[in-house]
């Protein structure tokens, strides 16, 4: 199958309008920021419409970058102000957006041909110990990709 090619203001708009009424916009996972849990050329995301107020620690939204570039990662935290601490699992840095950035949150991971609900305690499970391995996520995360070649 021939792939597209959407600019990121044309698939923002596509997202939006499926996701307004309930329905689910499936995307393909493309970078390396949410590896090893997202992995580009085997998971598809489905994208469902996200209802700021409750968002949570730990879920996987598409937000837009003020360059208008779309972003997929993790919430690391909710802050008081209402802001978000995003953090790629790849990654050892966040950033800081608002929630009006954000336009949808994962809410199934399409993985050879099997869907995977997020959300559920043996994700949260996992997230959790990933999280603590953030001081050492480097040198695991080097390691490994000397691994999968």
């Amino acid at each position: 199958m021939e792939k597209m090619i959407f600019s990121s203001y044309e698939i923002t708009n596509s997202i939006k309008e499926t996701i307004a009424d309930g329905g689910h916009f499936p995307l393909e996972v493309t970078g390396t920021s949410m590896q090893p849990f997202l992995i580009q050329g085997r998971d598809v995301v489905w994208l469902c419409k996200c209802d700021v107020s409750e968002i949570k620690k730990g879920a996987i939204l598409l937000f837009e970058r003020k360059d208008r570039s779309l972003v997929l990662h993790r919430v690391r935290e909710v802050l008081p102000n209402g802001e978000l601490l995003m953090n790629g699992d790849a990654q050892t840095w966040c950033e800081k957006i608002s929630c009006d950035q954000v336009i949808a949150v994962v809410n199934e991971i399409e993985r050879n041909g099997k869907k995977i609900k997020c959300g559920t305690p043996a994700d949260d499970f996992k997230i959790l110990l990933w999280r603590g391995t953030k001081p050492v996520r480097y040198y695991i995360l080097r390691i490994w990709k000397m691994f999968r070649r």
